[in-house]
């Protein structure tokens, strides 16, 4: 049974290296696609640090370089270590959350351009009730964003299929669980058609301006 708030949420934003991230934007030059990589995770963590709901955020890679940004915008930064691996590199930062505090996890991808703070706490907010919340992506195969409480209530399964994973696995714990749609989740930039979706969305966050330099460069 639930009682009270849910305590303190900490955030996991689990990023792939920058050189290697986005291949199938293959209207993007790798450069750009590690730029574009670069915005998505600034605006992520934007939004972490402006949300009321999460308490700190924590950015696990494979990529060193991305210590930098994590630290400039309030966020830990921990090294997946030298065998990289999406979930594995998600099962050690929620051994180092629960070594730390109790409270709840928030994993959410570093893909999302629309992302606001707005939609974090509603996410936080939306969740008070149970102890799994699954927002999935866009197209409803993957998953973009898991509430856990506690952190290990399951283990993350990312990659293809992922929502349905997550979501068996919920069911059979015998946790209070939900799903949430929430737009500004969801949407993810994976393809050149999500770019061109993203462009007719006409926001004004530093993707948007990103895509719009490079266009008027070219």
């Amino acid at each position: 049974m639930l009682k009270g708030q849910i305590g303190p949420v900490r955030a996991i934003v689990p990023l792939k290296a920058m050189k290697k991230s986005k291949t199938r934007l293959s209207g993007l030059r790798p450069e750009d696609r590690a730029k574009l990589t670069l915005a998505m995770l600034r605006n992520v963590l934007v939004a972490l640090g402006n949300a009321r709901g999460i308490s700190d955020v924590t950015v696990v890679s494979g990529d060193r370089s991305a210590s930098r940004i994590a630290h400039r915008y309030g966020a830990t930064f921990l090294w997946e270590g030298k065998k990289p691996g999406l979930n594995k590199a998600l099962k050690l930062a929620i051994a180092k959350l629960e070594q730390r505090a109790t409270g709840g996890a928030m994993i959410i991808h570093a893909d999302l351009p629309l992302l606001t703070s707005q939609d974090i706490d509603s996410f936080v907010s939306r969740s008070q009730d149970c102890h799994i919340a699954i927002v999935p992506c866009k197209n409803g195969t993957g998953t973009n964003a898991l509430f856990l409480r506690p952190p290990n209530a399951i283990p993350p399964v990312f990659g293809k299929g992922s929502y349905k994973m997550h979501l068996s696995l919920a069911k059979n714990t015998g946790f209070r669980w939900k799903v949430l749609r929430i737009r500004g989740i969801q949407f993810d930039i994976d393809d050149s058609r999500d770019l061109r979706q993203f462009m007719r969305h006409n926001g004004r966050n530093r993707c948007f301006r990103f895509l719009m330099r490079r266009r008027q460069s070219n």
